[in-house]
């Protein structure tokens, strides 16, 4: 408790100093934040990843002054503001007590006022409730200010119960999760990477979902939050029974890092490998049809292939909501469900371009001059030619046995990249190549014929137990080479993702069989497209497949 002692022995002299000290350093802070920014981009003839990275950098610096400026200028406000009422407090009491010890009247520590003289008792018992009552308000006054004081400071450094918010305020880590969705991704990593470890820790704890599928949160971050959401709804899966406690498990072994995780939709995208100056490359793999929360393990698989032969990190990227069939009865199911309508891919694209430069911003810092491979198979390939259309940057782009190259008709490419380098790979006889040719309208054609791709070999799958090599060809072979590490078109990626000269096509067996020798499981998948989606595809599509879609009208 505050003694009168204590309030007669404050010596205010030095708080208008202070004031003025503390408002001299907030001039300064935003001035050096203004002038850093404007330094940063003085030099016009300046440009590329190093530029960038460092322009990023000066931003996040310049946030942070600004944010210590508005605490430094609060606690200004509030030393100013409190030396006229301290000031007024300490003499109003001090004009008391005296008063009352020139009376006769002895004073004690605590503000109780007593008398020698019994009569006097009434003015005693008058005397302690004044002099408490401004000895309690003089400490409260120094409680409070001291207190909103200490808060500025806090602010400096994050470690209060606030954090900093977007608009250089502070508020609840509830009120700047609800703010991050709106900013965009650049000026959401600037804002994040202003915050103090503590403040970003704080984020991480109220909303683990949200700051882990966010572009522009660095990915150590996202990492984190998108664990503790899984222990989070583990913890529930264990309770209610659920079945996706083992996939949890899974996902939360061995060290696996998550990039985003919808525990709703089982949505991700997995980091398979370590993001380091040192690596040959980095890639980004885009799965199709089929592909849901529940094949988060065999990705992982092919993943890991990829990055033990390369050295590269590997990201999966099922960050969206991929058609489940190629095509169904359309009375049970939306088309917009079925591989054969491109809407999907076009609503995923935005979600992988921006992706693709949350990833640019994570190597200009992390890695910088590390080149990036964006891979899309199957539907995937519509997916990554469409986010190519939207201007996705990538230095080398793979279509695998892709269904087109990009859902928007008639828009082109616009990789900002201009030295980008585009391949693709469909074995003889995947049956994607009737897509590739009858969907051109749907899907965007060929990628195999497209303008500035180069068709690499897809050649022999691994030696059997008898050192036989097999080709690599029909239906299966789809996806047969992405399980086989050790097939040709496996290694063609691997030399695509670390800069190495793959090699091109060899023309083995046709592409497209012709009718006669369609297998009746194959003639029996066209009936059924014939019969469910005929009209639609018969209205798009041209060349060899138009005539095999008819045969089934």
């Amino acid at each position: 408790m505050t003694s009168i002692d204590d309030v007669l022995a404050w010596d205010l002299s030095g708080l208008p100093t202070a004031a003025a000290q503390l408002a001299t350093l907030t001039d300064r802070l935003w001035d050096a934040s203004r002038e850093a920014v404007v330094a940063a981009g003085s030099d016009e003839a300046w440009h590329g990843a190093t530029h960038d990275a460092a322009t990023q950098r000066v931003g996040v610096v310049a946030v942070s002054m600004r944010r210590s400026a508005q605490a430094t200028s609060t606690a200004t406000d509030f030393v100013r503001g409190s030396t006229a009422i301290l000031e007024n407090a300490q003499s109003t009491l001090r004009a008391r007590v005296l008063s009352a010890r020139n009376a006769g009247f002895t004073v004690a520590p605590d503000g109780s006022v007593t008398h020698a003289d019994p009569e006097r008792r009434a003015d005693s018992l008058y005397l302690t409730e004044a002099v408490q009552q401004l000895l309690a308000t003089a400490g409260e006054f120094d409680r409070v200010f001291a207190s909103e004081i200490y808060r500025s400071a806090l602010q400096i450094d994050g470690s209060g119960d606030a954090v900093g918010l977007p608009d250089g305020s502070t508020g609840a880590p509830e009120k700047a999760a609800q703010a991050l969705p709106a900013l965009s991704p650049e000026r959401r990593r600037t804002y994040w990477e202003s915050l103090s470890r503590a403040e970003k820790d704080k984020l991480l704890r109220s909303a683990p979902e949200v700051v882990g599928n966010l572009d522009g949160v660095p990915f150590d971050d996202r990492i984190t939050a998108n664990r503790v959401t899984m222990l989070d709804r583990l913890d529930d899966a264990r309770e209610s029974g659920a079945d996706d406690a083992a996939r949890l498990r899974s996902m939360l072994a061995d060290g696996r890092t998550f990039l985003a995780y919808d525990p709703d939709t089982g949505e991700f995208i997995e980091l398979v490998g370590e993001i380091a100056p040192d690596a040959r490359g980095t890639a980004v793999f885009v799965p199709g049809t089929g592909t849901a929360g529940d094949d988060v393990d065999d990705l992982r698989r092919r993943a890991l292939a990829l990055n033990e032969q390369t050295g590269a990190p590997i990201i999966v990227w099922a960050n969206g909501t991929f058609p489940q069939t190629i095509v169904s009865d359309p009375r049970h199911a939306p088309l917009k469900s079925m591989a054969v309508d491109p809407r999907l891919a076009a609503e995923n694209a935005p979600r992988l371009k921006s992706f693709t430069e949350a990833l640019d911003a994570e190597l200009a810092t992390a890695a910088p001059g590390v080149e990036t491979t964006v891979i899309g198979h199957s539907y995937g390939g519509t997916v990554v030619g469409t986010a190519e259309q939207l201007g996705m940057r990538a230095d080398r782009v793979v279509y695998a046995s892709a269904a087109g190259t990009g859902a928007l008709p008639g828009v082109g490419w616009h990789n900002p990249d201009s030295d980008v380098a585009r391949y693709s790979i469909t074995p003889p006889g995947d049956l994607i190549h009737y897509a590739q040719d009858g969907g051109g309208l749907l899907h965007g054609g060929d990628p195999d014929d497209a303008d500035g791709v180069v068709r690499l070999d897809s050649g022999y799958l691994s030696p059997d137990d008898h050192g036989h090599r097999a080709l690599l060809e029909g239906p299966s072979s789809h996806s047969a080479y992405l399980d086989d590490p050790g097939s040709d078109a496996f290694g063609a990626i691997v030399d695509v993702i670390v800069g190495d000269e793959p090699a091109r096509y060899v023309d083995r067996r046709p592409d497209m069989h012709q009718v006669d020798d369609l297998t009746e499981d194959v003639v029996n998948s066209a009936s059924a497209i014939g019969r469910l989606s005929g009209h639609l595809l018969l209205d798009t599509v041209t060349g060899p497949a138009r005539g095999l879609l008819g045969l089934f009208d």
